[in-house]
């Protein structure tokens, strides 16, 4: 009985001073990248119940927005005073300032997360995600790419994530938006709401009126969000999981994506276990996919029965992996089962003239000119306009995951447009928070009115042009066709 009370004093006082290590109150922190070596700044928030219970504490992780920093939560929203309320811990990222959460800048609040857990004791079923603006699209962003990490998350002002929006089962998200927004439009939050109405995603929409862009809308809706967040934590086996990517090993839950149909495409898998214990799966784009079979939910009856495309498979035993793959031959469906993790399909390698050229522009610093030149001789256009601060990777040897986030912005779709030389010329003035880059750096064709451009669409919006002169470019978005062409020569037409 003595051993058993001094064992339980002793595990106390360590807990207690594991927390007493961060006392309550902001702090200021730093990571070492695990992407590129670099130290950088984050901010952290410790709730005065840190030093009131020995349990595991909530994490919410906000993302600023454009133009500001780290400190900028702290600064402009009454984020500690409802932290401390509810007991959540804070950690507000720098994430590389304007990267808008790509490449380095992910990896970065990524990072912070496993900072964070060493420094304190933090329930991971309970890590959340909050976002206004370039933030707002941050946690789209991350939160759909990582949905193993987080309970929930809370996208304010954000922009839409499009196709990747499938990925958010589970995330429950928490959406607010202004309609009188004048910087991100509101259908930039409808779009994906109506999507996951839908798809049966559980989420909640707020729109607000009178904000505008204002951060005052965040410090308004935090008692919401913050009330949303502590009802949800991370099912560890769930009825229901999706993903979204375009990466082969890509993984949620008991679901791995294995091989993609139409590289770089992404694959959509939903996946559900129906009322008579079948697994039911609904997909896009996708050659190959697996089940973990230990992590699927109880309600799985076992040897499992898949449902695909109006097909049923069904697996002779109960092993450790099922993975199920589109036969070439008469696109039907196969199960095979096996003790080991499959094989995942490898992205295809960078080879030509365009990947010697990126590689090259990349570790001379001139990134952005390349990609334009190597667009305009794509499309034969008279010239390309891109925003050069939105073209950025991170530093070292080029990749073909780099490539395919290379264009930051979120709305990342080309277009080609008629514009008058003129327009061109004075483009810069015209573009806001950017670098407008013309490629070739004069255009002049003195007997035409109108030039052939291949853009951005997030640029061809600031020139408001009329509709008739613009025309989309394809559905690849500006990365997925860098990375296309840079690693199939024979679709680069020059």
């Amino acid at each position: 009985m003595g051993k058993t009370i001094l064992l339980g004093a002793l595990l106390f006082v360590i807990g207690m001073n594991l927390q007493a290590a961060l006392p309550p109150g902001e702090h200021g922190m730093s990571i070492v990248s695990s992407t590129d070596g670099t130290t950088q700044p984050y901010r952290l928030f410790v709730p005065s119940r840190a030093v009131q219970t020995s349990a595991p504490l909530p994490l919410v992780v906000v993302l600023h927005g454009w133009g500001v920093d780290e400190y900028a939560w702290f600064k402009f929203t009454p984020v500690k005073r409802f932290a401390d309320q509810f007991g959540f811990v804070i950690a507000a990222p720098y994430a590389r300032g304007n990267w808008w959460y790509r490449g380095p800048a992910e990896q970065d609040v990524l990072d912070v997360i496993e900072n964070v857990k060493k420094a304190l004791p933090i329930d991971e079923r309970r890590v959340y995600l909050a976002g206004h603006s370039m933030g707002g699209w941050g946690t789209w962003w991350i939160g759909l790419r990582h949905p193993d990490l987080f309970a929930a998350i809370a996208p304010m002002a954000g922009f839409d994530p499009r196709e990747f929006a499938a990925g958010a089962v589970n995330l429950d998200p928490y959406v607010i938006h202004d309609i009188t927004d004048p910087i991100v439009p509101v259908e930039q939050s409808r779009a994906p709401v109506a999507f996951m109405a839908a798809r049966g995603i559980s989420h909640v929409y707020r729109e607000e009126v009178g904000y505008g862009h204002a951060s005052r809308m965040i410090g308004d809706n935090l008692p919401r969000v913050f009330e949303w967040f502590t009802h949800h934590s991370r099912e560890d086996k769930p009825r229901r999981v999706s993903l979204a990517s375009r990466l082969p090993g890509a993984s949620v839950r008991w679901l791995l994506l294995v091989e993609t149909e139409r590289w770089p495409r992404p694959a959509l898998i939903d996946a559900w276990v129906d009322a008579d214990g079948v697994l039911v799966v609904r997909q896009e784009n996708v050659r190959a996919f697996a089940l973990h079979v230990g992590d699927l939910p109880a309600s799985a009856t076992l040897p499992l029965k898949v449902r695909i495309d109006k097909q049923e498979l069904a697996a002779e035993r109960s092993t450790a992996w099922l993975q199920i793959r589109r036969e070439r031959k008469n696109g039907n469906w196969a199960l095979s089962e096996s003790t080991d993790k499959p094989a995942i399909a490898p992205l295809p390698s960078l080879k030509g003239a365009v990947a010697q050229e990126l590689a090259a522009a990349q570790a001379e610093d001139r990134l952005a000119t390349a990609c334009a030149e190597i667009l305009r001789k794509h499309f034969a256009a008279d010239a390309c306009v891109v925003d050069a601060d939105k073209i950025r990777v991170a530093r070292g040897t080029l990749t073909v995951e780099k490539l395919l986030d290379a264009w930051v912005y979120p709305e990342d779709r080309l277009v080609v447009a008629e514009i008058n030389p003129q327009t061109l010329q004075g483009i810069s003035e015209v573009i806001s928070k950017g670098k407008a880059l013309v490629i070739p750096a004069e255009v002049t064709i003195s007997k035409r009115k109108l030039v052939n451009v291949i853009l951005p669409q997030a640029v061809a919006n600031q020139l408001h042009l009329s509709s008739d002169r613009v025309k989309p470019a394809g559905d690849l978005t500006i990365g997925e066709l860098l990375a296309k062409l840079a690693t199939d020569p024979a679709n680069f037409r020059q």
